[in-house]
């Protein structure tokens, strides 16, 4: 049995290390497919992707694979969607793996499936002015949508064919004091000088979304229905993101929608560069993962990339994706108090955990 995870390490913690130890006790294998160096919520990774990924091999994963950033920079549906992408193309993965406040897999299945059967009345609720997290929510009236784990387990299932299989989460829950089992509780804690995060460059963003048109805004995935206009004049009126964050939030628009569109805008990730996943990149390994990778690179479906060198014989797809990672990881740089020069990607060099 290999079991395959969706996860972010955003950092690596003890609720974590549960998740895959309960794993573990029925499976020959686990594979992590990690968020790179930016995450769902619309924020610069607190650890780079190498790092996070020597911390999850430490913590009893066997294989670490990115999920770059123009997916992991997406919606639930979105960012859920191309993980399960990326594990079903391993053809080696026997099921998928999550952490939810909900463990009944049976009842949240039910609720994956009355989601898939009410889009309709969800998109007519949404007409109200409402965003789709909140129209999900009135129309399936479940105590299951009012937390995020539960919320990604449900774009799991709905989004993979393989069986999966829910862990209790464990500690306080999300964005509480949690300091071992709660990844927003402990970036709290984290000084700015020791971790990347936009603070650390926010003139260097502003800077960017000043040169932006209308037009440019709407070449930028999620920006629909003249959203355009209203991040336009925020950016043009305000002096700080916090700013233009309250001035384009509405009932229709999420804080975690209009981050990622920001970011995104800084990155320079347009809709056109938005595809099934062209590659499989490995970030990291350990001994029983090198026997993994053995078999992988026979049975899956995407080529296996490990190293810059291994995209120059690749698709145009997979060279222009890795082309973008690269330029958005020299910008992630600029978010360490003392920015890192340009070219890491490209010279980076994947974990290898000796046991």
């Amino acid at each position: 049995m290999i079991t395959g995870i969706i996860c972010e390490f955003n950092p690596f913690h003890s609720g974590h290390r549960y998740l895959i130890d309960t794993v573990r006790k029925y499976s020959d294998g686990v594979i992590c497919v990690m968020s790179g160096n930016f995450v769902q919520r619309g924020e610069f990774a607190v650890y780079d992707k190498f790092t996070r990924a020597k911390a999850a091999l430490d913590g009893g994963a066997d294989i670490i694979i990115e999920l770059p950033c123009i997916y992991s920079l997406m919606s639930a549906n979105g960012f859920a969607k191309y993980a399960v992408q990326i594990l079903e193309s391993l053809g080696i993965v026997d099921e998928i793996a999550f952490g939810a406040e909900c463990d009944d897999i049976k009842k949240l299945t039910e609720t994956a499936k009355e989601i898939r059967l009410s889009d309709n009345k969800i998109r007519n609720e949404m007409k109200k002015g409402i965003s789709y997290p909140e129209a999900r929510r009135r129309v399936i009236g479940s105590e299951i949508l009012d937390t995020p784990n539960n919320i990604l387990a449900l774009e799991y299932i709905n989004e993979t064919s393989l069986p999966c299989r829910a862990v209790k989460r464990i500690g306080k829950g999300h964005d509480t004091d949690d300091l071992s089992y709660s990844a927003s509780a402990i970036r709290k804690t984290l000084e700015f000088s020791t971790v990347s995060s936009m603070k650390n460059c926010e003139k260097a963003i502003l800077a960017k979304l000043r040169t932006m048109s209308k037009n440019d805004f709407m070449q930028i995935e999620d920006v629909n229905e003249g959203l355009e206009n209203r991040i336009y004049n925020a950016v043009r009126t305000s002096s700080s993101l916090n700013e233009i964050y309250a001035k384009i939030k509405t009932k229709r628009y999420t804080h975690s929608r209009i981050r990622r569109i920001i970011l995104k805008a800084f990155l320079g990730i347009k809709k056109e560069y938005i595809s099934d996943v062209p590659y499989i990149r490995i970030l990291g390994f350990n001994e029983k993962g090198r026997n993994l990778l053995s078999q992988m690179k026979k049975s899956a479906i995407l080529p296996i990339i490990s190293r810059y060198s291994d995209t120059h014989a690749q698709s145009d797809a997979a060279k222009s994706l890795f082309e973008l990672e690269c330029s958005c990881t020299d910008l992630y740089n600029l978010g360490y108090q003392h920015p890192l020069p340009c070219g890491t990607e490209q010279t980076s060099k994947i974990v290898i955990k000796k046991e």
